[in-house]
């Protein structure tokens, strides 16, 4: 989808990504202060130096990122003979132990339960990081020497450690000149006229030049991540203009601004468009709840029903609300069905979304057989998510029970 939420993603990734911290890398590793060992034998991180690396990662079993890593880092433990790696939740014992069970072989590693956060402060709040999953490296000597998003460059440290050509002053610098960026890109969101920006960026250039990235494999460009970052300002102040209702003249003047600072991929037209079914959609469900102009809702959901967004997503994201938020007085199950439908189609039935979106739709508009016909698509759909699959299969239980019992 080419809108100003590939932008928006790109700089909150960003940030996210970097954090200014009190640990550096480079100091020794804390111990694990563990409440239960759920998987494995228990890690004794000193017992390890000169023998073997670590790894601690940080998750938890409500995290969707958290679970999509899970592979990656059984297939690390694998790949890694002289690693061991602990996936450390602070969630309470029980619910850690039904989720790993569940798991089976898919989760082949070490898995601990987090001693009233004491471990979580000794890694992440010492480094400043507040999102999760996120990973450690402890080196044979018990420094911690990497950190960042599993999915990231793990495997890449991994790989050097073992053959002998990680550079912890290489890894310095570049945590050093992470948070120079991160300075930059706050300093960018407030004023990205600040002249101060442009020697900020120099320095930065020059450090990504000298690291080969500060983030590996991505050059830096200062001039780019600023159109960026007015490009997103300037986006959200349309959004606001469109859906209070501006002048022409006020709109095309953002407009322009729009032009001189968007990506390639922006598609404008596009853009335009998907803010017309929001905000059809917008006063459809402030209408159905009672809120708005209450006489319209026909004309409304006759407009949504015509309506043509590009963005296969948007019917089935307005059929779910028109299903699942609460305040609605009128739940129009027809049209949910209708909206659902055309994103099922648009993805040629094959996300497991719209095709569980359209399922309930159908069911709760008393179409309990067609309502399991498309649960058992969406269910075939949904790939190696555990929970999702078994949200799935509960659900399929719960039609084919209130068909049985017709």
């Amino acid at each position: 989808m080419n809108d100003h939420r590939l932008v928006t993603g790109l700089l909150a990734a960003l940030l996210a990504a970097f954090h200014v911290s009190a640990a550096q890398l480079g100091d020794p590793a804390k111990p694990l202060q563990i409440a239960s060992w759920v998987k494995g034998k228990p890690v004794d991180l000193a017992a390890l130096k000169g023998k073997q690396i670590a790894v601690i990662e940080f998750w938890a079993t409500w995290c969707p990122p958290c679970r999509a890593s899970i592979p990656h880092l059984t297939a690390l433990q694998k790949k890694f003979k002289d690693v061991v790696i602990v996936g450390i939740s602070d969630e309470d014992v029980a619910t850690v132990k039904k989720f790993v069970e569940r798991m089976g072989d898919k989760m082949d590693y070490v898995v601990a339960v987090d001693d009233n956060e004491k471990t979580s402060e000794a890694y992440m709040k010492a480094f400043g990081i507040n999102g999760i999953p996120h990973a450690f490296v402890v080196d044979k000597s018990g420094r911690i020497v990497w950190h960042g998003h599993p999915m990231g460059d793990l495997e890449k440290t991994l790989e050097a450690l073992r053959d002998g050509k990680f550079d912890l002053d290489k890894a310095r610098k570049r945590a050093d000149a992470q948070e120079q960026l991160e300075a930059f890109l706050e300093a960018a969101q407030k004023n990205p006229d600040d002249p101060k920006l442009q020697e900020m960026g120099k320095k930065l250039e020059a450090l990504d030049a000298e690291l080969g990235g500060i983030e590996p494999g991505e050059k830096f460009d200062a001039a780019d991540v600023l159109r960026r970052v007015k490009f997103q300002s300037v986006a959200r102040e349309y959004q606001r203009a469109f859906f209070t209702g501006q002048s022409p003249e006020e709109l095309a003047r953002l407009e322009k601004q729009l032009a001189e600072t968007a990506p390639k991929s922006f598609d404008l037209a596009e853009f335009k468009d998907n803010l017309g079914f929001q905000k059809l959609a917008t006063d459809y469900l402030q209408a159905a709840s009672g809120r708005g102009e209450t006489g319209n809702l026909p004309a409304l959901a006759k407009k949504l029903e015509a309506a043509q967004p590009k963005n296969p997503h948007l019917p089935m994201r307005v059929a779910w609300a028109i299903l699942d938020q609460r305040g609605l007085q009128n739940r129009d199950y027809e049209l949910a069905a209708k909206l659902a439908r055309r994103s099922v189609d648009a993805t040629e039935s094959r996300d497991a979304s719209a095709l569980y979106v359209y399922a309930r739709a159908l069911f709760e508009g008393g179409k309990t057989a067609d309502a399991i016909a498309w649960q058992k698509k969406a269910l075939a759909a949904v790939g190696d998510d555990e929970d999702a699959r078994k949200e799935m299969q509960e659900t399929l239980q719960k039609y084919e029970a209130k068909a049985a019992a017709k």
